[in-house]
């Protein structure tokens, strides 16, 4: 897979750092759908030595513990903050600029992500909330939404072709509100609620959903349509829709090759990728899940 520069030079770093880079038993899978955002890294062996950590912008990483690890041993600017055990659902929150070095002679498994002060910035402008200026420390603690979400992450991961960038969106935003308020020490009754959408920007997003159904889109690229942040675009999408964005497009979706089903002799195949979804599996699960039946069934009751 090829990163753009930018993603390939922080994932290039962070494995330099872990001196994994040349470990053959070392494996480091990085998202096609959000590269600079998160990925996957496991090792049978451990690490060799003390990681070299080093000074970095006000970014922190998310660190979600896959499998259970006996021993681990970290450090911020040179002090221990933690040591021993973390199990299988430990999450660490860490900020690069205290140049995190850890100690891992064990195997491990661990779902890495990113999180930015721009995309925290970016929940408080929209929740009208006081901005999130650093998350608490955290080594190895249970947290069930982390983990929830951080399962998701991974199976997206393992089929990048059963996910949409709109959907990964949607759990990255979700990941980086529960950050700010269960990290950023936001109280959840600090928030505001908006209205939803004017009805120029329901006109303008939905024309730009409909001309990009059989695309990969992403929620900022629709955001922007509206002149709203990726934050307030979903909560008044949601508010005026009832749904999400993501489940709105792939209704959608469903509608059209429900329509080409009916009217035209296109193989259901072709019509799943016509319709903007990666492969034909994907498409018989979503339109089941709204019809009750495939869409083979659906064609040969409706059309013949």
């Amino acid at each position: 897979m090829q990163l753009p520069i930018q993603d390939r030079a922080f994932w290039e770093r962070f494995a330099e750092d872990l001196y994994v880079r040349d470990m053959p038993t070392a494996e480091l899978c990085v998202s096609q759908l959000a590269p600079s955002t998160f990925g996957r890294i496991r090792s049978r062996e451990g690490l060799p030595e003390v990681t070299e950590g080093h000074g970095a912008a006000h970014d922190y990483l998310l660190a979600l513990q896959l499998a259970e690890i006996p021993f681990i041993e970290q450090l911020l600017a040179a002090k221990k903050v933690s040591t021993g055990s973390y199990p299988a659902g430990g999450v660490s929150v860490i900020p690069f600029e205290e140049r995190p070095r850890i100690f891992l002679p064990g195997s491990f498994d661990t779902l890495i992500v990113r999180i930015t002060q721009v995309s925290l910035d970016e929940i408080a402008y929209s929740h009208r909330i006081p901005r999130v200026d650093r998350l608490s420390q955290t080594f190895g603690r249970m947290d069930s939404v982390v983990h929830n979400l951080g399962q998701v992450l991974v199976s997206t991961l393992q089929q990048p072709n059963h996910a949409s960038k709109f959907f990964v969106d949607h759990v990255l935003h979700a990941l980086n509100c529960h950050l700010a308020f269960s990290y950023g020490g936001i109280p959840p009754v600090a928030t505001h609620v908006r209205g939803g959408l004017t009805a120029r920007q329901v006109k303008r997003a939905a024309e730009f959903l409909d001309a990009h159904l059989d695309g990969d889109i992403d929620l900022r690229q629709i955001a922007d349509t509206c002149s709203l942040s990726v934050s307030h675009f979903t909560r008044a999408f949601k508010q005026t829709f009832g749904k999400p964005p993501y489940r709105w497009l792939i209704e959608r979706r469903v509608d059209k090759a429900r329509d080409l089903m009916a009217n035209s002799r296109l193989s259901i195949a072709d019509i799943a990728m016509q319709c903007g979804f990666a492969d034909q599996s994907g498409f018989n699960r979503s339109f089941k899940r709204i019809h009750g039946v495939t869409p083979g069934i659906w064609r040969r009751t409706v059309v013949n």
